[in-house]
């Protein structure tokens, strides 16, 4: 099949996407901000520790990852031997652009003259493979904490791109990490003032929203967690009305796997839910073309495979 005939009416059912991909040898991994036919499509679902745990651990020589491009990185990087391709290699991230790995070394070494030694960096997972390299260990929303007090208390840390769930941390362990200032553009958007008003209009409703949203939105919520946290709790929950701060498409995954409850998606300033226009590019026709033609490809520069792959294996030794 040449793939400019793959058209929207000839993509297969998710099911027939992921039975054709199993039998050429082609692992799909889909984030859970991906839209509802992608994550059904995909063999393995997560958020972006259980996707760097699957990569790790899946030993596949052809990996399709259905998600932003630094995701495709991290794949890459944790199996150096397996081709690593994409839907759309438009599909970038709005907080990996906000911390530029030649911008990060030269503030590293001005902190280094100012503090009169070298700050641990620590780094959000939603950076580029570059940054990783440059930075001694990363971690995910879902392993933030544990990853910062990992580090001795004596040692300063710079924590990088997001100052969002950089000042969560902050305040949650009442340390004073220095702060890039870096942000997700569609958590950014989320307003306390709408969501005020969606919560009076749904009393007793359970407010869960994710460390990436800005301090307002996090002190007018009821929990602060990582989409697997967030998992985890509807999970346990029976017939509880949530109202969800973070990319609207993790919702499919909470109706699939916990029905029992209600959700519903908090509004951002313009009263929309949020959609991350990035993992939006990702479409089932641009999929099913990239399973055939196995590409475009992702790879990451020679001199960063080691060191960021280091970093990456530190957080994954500590959880």
């Amino acid at each position: 099949m040449q793939s400019e005939e793959l058209t929207l009416l000839e993509v297969p059912e998710p099911e027939a996407i992921r039975d054709w991909a199993t039998e050429n040898g082609i692992l799909i991994l889909a984030h859970s901000y991906q839209d509802g036919f992608l994550q059904e499509a995909a063999h393995f679902v997560g958020d972006s520790l259980e996707l760097a745990r699957k990569a790790a651990s899946a030993g596949a020589d052809a990996i399709c990852f259905a998600g932003v491009h630094f995701m495709a990185e991290t794949a890459k990087i944790l199996c150096p031997d397996a081709r690593v391709f994409v839907p759309d290699m438009d599909a970038g991230c709005s907080l990996a652009e906000s911390c530029k790995a030649e911008d990060l070394i030269r503030y590293q070494e001005h902190l280094t003259k100012k503090l009169g030694k070298r700050p641990v960096t620590i780094a959000y997972v939603n950076c580029t493979a570059a940054v990783k390299a440059a930075c001694d260990i990363i971690c995910t929303s879902g392993n933030a904490r544990q990853v910062v007090e990992s580090v001795p208390e004596d040692q300063p840390i710079l924590f990088v791109p997001d100052k969002h769930l950089g000042g969560w941390l902050n305040e949650t362990l009442g340390i004073d990490m220095i702060l890039w200032d870096g942000a997700c553009e569609v958590h950014e958007l989320f307003s306390v003032e709408t969501l005020n008003v969606m919560k009076a209009e749904n009393p007793g409703s359970i407010v869960l929203s994710h460390p990436e949203c800005p301090k307002p939105v996090r002190d007018a919520s009821d929990h602060i967690l990582g989409t697997a946290g967030m998992l985890k709790m509807v999970k346990a929950a029976q017939g509880e009305t949530f109202l969800i701060g973070t990319e609207a498409n993790l919702i499919y995954r909470f109706e699939k796997e916990a029905p029992q409850n209600t959700y519903l998606p908090a509004p951002g300033a313009s009263c929309a839910c949020n959609i991350c226009p990035y993992m939006a590019l990702n479409t089932p026709e641009k999929l099913w073309k990239c399973l055939h033609e196995r590409g475009p490809e992702v790879t990451v520069a020679a001199e960063h495979m080691e060191p960021a792959r280091r970093s990456l294996q530190r957080m994954l030794d500590i959880v």
